[in-house]
Order: structure tokens, then sequence, then C-alpha cells
């Protein structure tokens, strides 16, 4: 049914550093793998050259499906937009959409898939690391540009990115240690001294506790880890063990264990005595009223606000206009379906890899794969302002390893359970010194 329509001391560690619920649409469409997206042509009289094809792999059913609706959405979105616009250097964009179904072995089966039968140029989407690192031999045995939707392990863009796929996947937004880079000094200063992570047992989670952990630590913290299993309902026996001493408690965890541990802090009344600190990726997709007035009170990480009064001021002409296109409105709900909420942090991706393809095939003059190499090393060295392609504001892509940055925000749920931003995190502050240097490809 396929359709074409359409992340020792102080100088040992720091010194690298620069200074949902009713609303996951399920669908039957994806099971046999089938491509599931479809766009209407567009008013625009395309020449006789082929169109340039991009696959998209989200997660549409089984696992973090409100990732994937909007990921999915925004993507859609975005290319349709390019069509209208006149496609690429006259050429047609067309896309086809696959489910991962949260499996990485099913979705390497859908990538190459995607390459070997649909002719696919370019390939873009997912939040699973389990996804992409499953993906990464089949790209570069191809030689086909992956874009990353929302993964945030680290490793994917340090010092093993050669020999991992070589070089061509293309990162955009923050990971968990540009996360810790941005981020652990606010909750060191402000939060307390002495950490417990209480993290999913997976790379994410190891990921996040490791570079947090070892800043902490590294400024003369104290840290403790403690991992469960990521679809744990039951937290108390896992809180039971948090040090008494501890003044922070990092939590991650995604879905209904996400909203379940912090939950269970107030029911054991840790929240009394502790500040509780995570990142947005534990309720991307997920209303604060959904999590509820146990919310209170936390601090979360997010990589652009899902309020649109918390937007800086000068980014609002453009994200208006974002949010107008993909149908949100100014409390990050969607349009017509208030029980709706964005995953505003990690579905800008979406929005700014096409452009990002658009400006990198007019700067190399790419035509086909001969010249995929010279593609990545277009875009990976673009440095976008903010716009109307890039409404998170002044967005620096890395030749060296291909990571972008951007800004952060670290904002705090309000008794009304609104996340107000408390800080925002110029980019430069995120910035580490790169592992690897990827520009010597040829």
């Amino acid at each position: 049914m396929e359709t074409k329509k359409s992340k020792k001391k102080v100088e040992g560690v720091l010194k690298k550093e620069f200074s949902r619920r009713d609303f996951i649409k399920t669908t039957a469409l994806g099971a046999a793998g089938l491509s599931l997206s479809s766009w209407a042509p567009v008013p625009f009289t395309y020449g006789a050259q082929p169109p340039i094809k991009i696959g998209m792999l989200n997660e549409y059913t089984v696992f973090a499906t409100e990732y994937g609706y909007w990921l999915g959405k925004v993507g859609r979105t975005a290319i349709a937009k390019i069509n209208a616009e006149g496609g690429i250097a006259g050429r047609k964009l067309e896309l086809h959409e696959y489910d991962t179904k949260a499996n990485p072995a099913w979705s390497a089966s859908m990538c190459r898939k995607m390459i070997l039968e649909d002719k696919v140029d370019l390939i873009m989407g997912s939040i699973h690391s389990g996804v992409h690192l499953a993906c990464f031999p089949i790209i570069k045995q191809y030689k086909i540009p992956l874009f990353s939707g929302g993964s945030m392990t680290y490793e994917f863009t340090g010092k093993d990115s050669l020999s991992l796929h070589g070089g061509y996947y293309i990162r955009n937004h923050s990971h968990a240690r540009s996360q810790a880079v941005a981020a652990w000094k606010f909750g060191f200063d402000n939060l307390g001294k002495k950490w417990t992570f209480l993290n999913a047992d997976y790379a994410w989670g190891h990921s996040l506790a490791r570079e947090f952990g070892s800043r902490v630590r590294a400024a003369g913290g104290k840290t403790q880890d403690i991992f469960a299993p990521p679809a744990t309902q039951d937290f108390i026996p896992f809180l039971q063990k948090v040090d008494p001493d501890t003044e922070v408690l990092f939590t991650a965890f995604l879905g209904s264990s996400g909203l379940g541990v912090l939950r269970q802090t107030v029911e054991v009344g840790l929240h009394k005595r502790l500040q509780r600190f995570t990142v947005i990726c534990t309720t991307e997709g997920i209303g604060q009223e959904v999590v509820g007035k146990e919310s209170v009170g936390a601090y979360y990480i997010e990589y652009h606000p899902r309020h649109l009064d918390q937007v800086p001021k000068e980014l609002h002409p453009y994200e208006i206009a974002y949010r107008k296109a993909c149908g949100v409105d100014k409390d990050g709900k969607e349009v017509g379906n208030p029980k709706v909420t964005i995953a505003g942090s990690h579905m800008y991706s979406m929005w700014i890899y096409p452009y990002m393809i658009k400006l990198g095939i007019e700067q190399c003059g790419w035509k086909d794969s001969k010249k995929n190499m010279d593609l990545i090393k277009a875009i990976c060295s673009l440095k976008l302002k903010a716009g109307p392609w890039c409404p998170v504001g002044d967005l620096v892509m890395r030749e060296e390893d291909h990571q972008g940055f951007n800004d952060f925000y670290i904002s705090r749920v309000e008794p009304d359970l609104k996340l107000k931003v408390l800080e925002r995190i110029p980019k430069e502050k995120a910035m580490y010194e790169p592992e690897t240097d990827l520009r010597t490809i040829t």
C-alpha cells in the first residue's frame, strides 16, 4: 500500500568544555512493512528530473509513540512545504515512511527495504538509539545519510563515529553529553551537590548518569547510581535505596514509567527533602495535567520551550508560523485536540532537516549518491540563523563529528502545572571538544 504522494577533578573532566495518553495514534499500517505517508501533489510543475526520495522511520506503534506521532507529522509538513515552494533544485521530494515498531531488527529490515526497493536517497527520523544502531551497518554499507530524529546516545557522534556508521550519521539536536555540559552546573549550584541517579537500565539512562555524574564528582559532589528496568511501574523498592543525604534526585524514564517515578517520589515523601531534576524527554508528548500535581516543583531541561510565552520574544515570529504550519497552539497542544501535547523539544529536528538538505544540495551541487559525502560535509558545515526554517534560534553544525548545537532551557513545573523557563543556556555553553574528526572522509 505504498503511496508516493507525497547526545578525577575539575581539570580532568571539565577542561574539554567551552565555558499522552489519550492521543496515541496507533495504526495498522506498517504491520507488513508498508509505507505510511501520503501527500497530495502540489501545484508546482517540476522538470524532467527524478524526485529526491527521502525515507522516514519513526515509532508509530508499540513504544515512544508520542514521539513518533509528532516527528512524523512535522517531517511530513516540512517536506510538503519544501515541495510547495518548488522542491530542491527543481526536484520534488518523495517520502517513503515506515514504522520502526520500536524494534531494532525490524527497523534494520525496513532501512534495507527503503534503500534497495524504494531507492531512497536519504533517511531521517526515530528517537530510538537501538534503531539507529541497527541501521548503522546498512547505511555504512550503502553510503546513505541518516539524519537522527532524536536519539540521545552521545557515543553516536563520539570517538567511534567512523567505525559505527562511516560518517553517514547527522544529528542536529542535543544528546546526553551536551545536555550534561549545558545543565549540570545549574543543578549543582542551585539544587544541591549530592545527587542520586535513578535511571532506566539501558544505554540512554546510563549515558545520562555517566555524563552528569562525572561532572558533579569532578566539582566535588557526591553521586549514587540506581538503575531499574525501563518499564518499571513499582518504584518503591528503588526509591527506598536512595541515600538519605541525597539533595538532588535525577530520574530518566520514558512513558508511564516516567510518570510513575515522579508520582511515587511524592507517595514516599522524597519531594519534601530533595529536589527533582530530569530531562524533558521524560514528559515529551504528555501534558503536565496528565503527569499531575506530583510534578509541581520538579525541574526539567528543555531543548525548546513547550509554551509559546516561554519562547524568547525574538523568536516569536518564526515560532508562531512554525506552530501554525504544524497545527500547534500557544500552550503546546494540537490544534483541535487539546488532549494531545507536543514533543516540542524533539520534533523541531524534523522541521529543520529538509531545509538543511536543501541548503546542502544547493551548496555542493548534489544530484545522486555519488556525491553523498559531499552533501554531508556541506550540511555539517551549516551555521543556521534563527528564521522560518530554524524557529529554535541559531543552530550550529560541527564538521568534525556531524553534531549540532542550539540553546537549552531550565524550566520548573509551577502550581498551575505550566513549565516556566527559569534560565536560557546559550548553545556555546553546551559545546565540548569533538572526539573525532570526520572531515578527512572522502
